[in-house]
């Protein structure tokens, strides 16, 4: 039986989860969320340091106002985000600070939600598709939708990978992850080497089987038949060359 084979579409891709963008136009808290949601994703989230940074970069420096992100008080006084992605465990408040609505000058503060800022939007290169399909049906959809199954090459992705397999419908989320039996190892459908490896052990190689990842805590990778029906992850991460040409990344290089 001849085996398949996978053209790659994608080569050369940060893909991490959160894009930010800053918007230079002055709105309210509530018309900048819509803005975002309608040309984004949302208004921007920050877990960690890490992520503020990406914030502060995309602001640029020199810019010295304030912009708004998507923090707000409900009515219960409680602090939540406007996507509803995780929690406030990351915090940057000004002195004497939270009170009210947020804003971001680099140190978060409070500010009515009626003042019209500047805002920084995000925009999610992941994309989990809550349906259950074949591996094969997957990667068809990914490419025909946005732009691939998702690749794994580093600790960074797979973490953002977890969180987005913890929502799925189904034990495993299908991969972009390919056993070829002719050259008999794992390739990623972006035509790149497996270099980073997050395998349960006694993982199967088996001819034609797939990778998925466990929806649930440690999130390993597992290998499994491509009929089986499961939720998956899509990538929507840009090529930075010609996404026609074929490319294998060496991961000495990576």
């Amino acid at each position: 039986l001849a085996e398949t084979t996978y053209v790659p579409v994608t080569v050369h891709c940060s893909c991490l989860s959160h894009q930010y963008h800053f918007v230079n136009i002055n709105l309210n808290w509530t018309d900048a969320q819509a803005y975002c949601r309608e040309n984004y994703t949302d208004l921007a989230t920050i877990d960690n340091m890490k992520e503020m940074k990406r914030v502060t970069e995309s602001v640029g420096s020199d810019y010295t106002g304030k912009a708004w992100i998507g923090l707000k008080k409900g009515t219960s006084w409680r602090w939540h985000w406007s996507s509803a992605e995780g929690g406030t465990g990351y915090t940057n408040w000004d002195t004497g600070e939270p009170n009210a609505q947020v804003t971001w000058p680099g140190i978060w503060d409070m500010t009515p939600c009626d003042e019209k800022h500047p805002f920084i939007c995000y925009d999610d290169n992941l994309i989990l598709v809550n349906r259950t399909t074949t591996w094969n049906e997957a990667l068809n959809y990914c490419r025909t939708n946005y732009l691939d199954l998702v690749s794994v090459h580093n600790e960074e992705i797979q973490y953002w990978v977890s969180r987005m397999a913890e929502k799925a419908s189904t034990d495993h989320v299908w991969l972009g992850l390919r056993f070829s039996c002719y050259l008999n190892f794992w390739f990623w459908v972006s035509a790149e080497n497996v270099c980073y490896q997050n395998w349960e052990t006694n993982n199967t190689n088996f001819c034609g089987n797939t990778g998925a990842v466990q929806s649930k805590y440690p999130h390993y990778w597992v290998s499994l038949p491509e009929t089986m029906q499961l939720n998956f992850i899509c990538s929507k991460c840009p090529s930075m060359t010609d996404p026609r040409t074929q490319y294998l990344q060496n991961c000495q290089n990576v």
